[in-house]
């Protein structure tokens, strides 16, 4: 059975009078019927504005099928002929690819960061720069340290053993050799 235009207009003419004639009624309007005040006022929404909403959904739909098309028109051939440098080139970029997505995931800061190329390779930059900044004072710091720590090992030793009524004459001059071969060690580098 098919509506004439008249009756589907004046179907909505009703469908719309409904709930601005329930929202007039006195006070006492039940929760249940403010309720259906909502739902019937939603899907009047929905009704009345399907044509505006429905071509702005058709273009968005078209232009994502669109860009889709164009995506998959990018991928190669699988029956098409490839020179085999293209190949090569092919392989060495995934390789790259592995290798700076590993380097980006172990980085606690690129997982934060834009999917931008520009951002990461910076970010990497920047992280290595910092690192090869600091290895030379670490490297340095840790050996100055060592040679405090022996020399106050050493001056601890020592005036253990010169203590007044101390007749270990022999290890005396034993512990003096062991101390000489000691800095001698962390000044050649031998200690790290």
């Amino acid at each position: 059975m098919k509506l004439s235009s008249t009756n589907m207009q004046a179907r909505k003419m009703l469908f719309a009078a409904i709930p601005s004639i329930c929202a007039s009624s006195s006070k006492k309007i039940s929760i249940y019927n403010e309720e259906m005040i909502v739902a019937r006022c939603f899907i009047g929404f929905i009704i009345f504005s399907r044509k505006s909403l429905g071509n702005t959904f058709q273009v968005t739909l078209d232009g994502r099928i669109q860009a889709i098309q164009e995506e998959s028109q990018q991928f190669p051939n699988p029956n098409e002929v490839v020179p085999p440098e293209s190949n090569e080139q092919q392989r060495l970029l995934r390789i790259s690819l592995r290798i700076c997505g590993t380097v980006v995931e172990s980085l606690p800061m690129a997982r934060c960061a834009p999917k931008c190329e520009k951002t990461v390779q910076a970010l990497l930059c920047r992280n290595l720069n910092v690192k090869s900044a600091t290895l030379p004072n670490a490297t340095s710091s840790r050996r100055i340290r060592l040679q405090d720590d022996l020399v106050t090992g050493f001056h601890f030793s020592v005036s253990e053993r010169f203590v007044p009524g101390s007749t270990l004459k022999a290890s005396i001059v034993e512990l003096i050799r062991e101390g000489l071969v000691v800095l001698r060690m962390v000044r050649v580098g031998g200690f790290s």
